[in-house]
């Protein structure tokens, strides 16, 4: 659980560098605990929290031969099965998804009958029944078919060292994590048609199970935020005592400023920021929104207040999103002082 117990990361060594910069530009002192930071970040529910119970058939509703005429028979025996009562989060998803479609088709069976008899008018009757029953309870499903398995956990471990600073723009995490997504849009459709890959419902899982991405980024996002923040607020510490340039007159420590802009937080600093909103925005907006739109757990619910949301104040993004801000703003106010904003006349060569 300590990060970066015996070596600090390049990612947290370049931070440590620019605000090192800063302070001794500013002659006021900038304090980082960007381990400590990584470490705090809020511990994701534990599997207990994550699931949802799921609604299960009245026993009255089945009389398992009748479905021989929508040859369902084996499918039932699937989830009768000893392996079937003991399926992965993911596998019952799968289940569930494959028998709300076999009942779909059995529905449309039924209906094209032209003259039934009351034998055929009880089956419909029961299995609109069980087809209200299946529909209401599948977003419940597809909730525990993601978040209930294990390997989502991988993305939220804590202590996870921060995305590299070279991290390429491919994402394959989060295509799995898209992948699983869609089927949260299948529970609010009549007429439900299975993606391909639901065959192969293990390849996602398998991706997301041998990447620590999301935990990665999470340490990226709350060691930049902690550097962003504490180095504007030297910046507006430092012009609140007195001002950095006067007019008419520039100091040396003027030059030193802009250079530090220029090659530690323009040539550093801002390509990694880059990475993280890159990288870092439709991950979260993934699942910021897949919690808003399936059944969550009240665990789950607050874990996505305090570090999901992407429009909850107080969320690991939101303070983000304001640190970006505030930091932006107090160059362009201490760069402005000096007549130094990029792009203006006046040059420190």
């Amino acid at each position: 659980m300590l990060l970066t117990a015996c070596q600090v990361s390049a990612p947290q060594a370049m931070l440590e560098d620019y605000t090192a910069r800063m302070s001794n530009v500013l002659t006021t002192d900038i304090k980082l605990n960007l381990g400590e930071a990584a470490l705090a970040i809020p511990a994701f529910p534990a599997k207990r929290d994550r699931v949802v119970a799921t609604q299960e058939l009245r026993e009255g509703l089945w009389d398992v031969l009748d479905f021989r005429q929508c040859d369902m028979l084996s499918l039932i025996s699937e989830r009768n099965s000893s392996l079937g009562k003991v399926m992965l989060p993911s596998q019952k998803m799968r289940y569930e998804l494959r028998f709300i479609v076999a009942l779909q088709a059995c529905r449309k069976i039924l209906v094209d009958i032209e003259e039934p008899d009351d034998t055929q008018l009880a089956f419909q009757e029961r299995l609109d029944a069980i087809y209200q029953t299946k529909s209401d309870n599948l977003p419940r499903e597809i909730w525990n078919g993601i978040y209930g398995a294990d390997e989502i956990s991988q993305h939220f471990k804590i202590g996870t060292p921060p995305l590299a600073l070279d991290t390429d723009s491919g994402n394959p995490p989060r295509y799995a994590l898209q992948q699983l997504s869609g089927l949260a849009t299948l529970s609010r459709t009549d007429s439900i048609t299975l993606p391909a890959w639901l065959e192969q419902v293990e390849a996602p899982y398998e991706t997301l199970h041998h990447s620590e991405f999301g935990a990665s980024l999470l340490s990226s996002l709350v060691m930049m935020t902690q550097t962003l923040d504490r180095t504007a607020q030297a910046i507006e510490t430092r012009l609140q005592a007195k001002p950095f340039c006067f007019p008419g007159h520039k100091p040396p420590r003027a030059t030193t400023l802009y250079n530090v802009f220029q090659k530690f937080y323009a040539g550093k600093v801002q390509p990694y920021m880059a990475v993280i909103q890159r990288q870092g925005s439709p991950w979260f907006a993934l699942h910021d929104e897949l919690i808003q739109q399936l059944p969550a757990t009240d665990s789950m619910n607050d874990y996505r207040q305090q570090v999901l949301g992407m429009n909850v104040d107080g969320s690991l993004w939101d303070q983000w999103v304001k640190a970006r801000q505030r930091h932006t703003q107090a160059w362009q106010d201490i760069l402005g002082q000096c007549n130094m904003m990029p792009g203006s006349q006046t040059r420190t060569d």
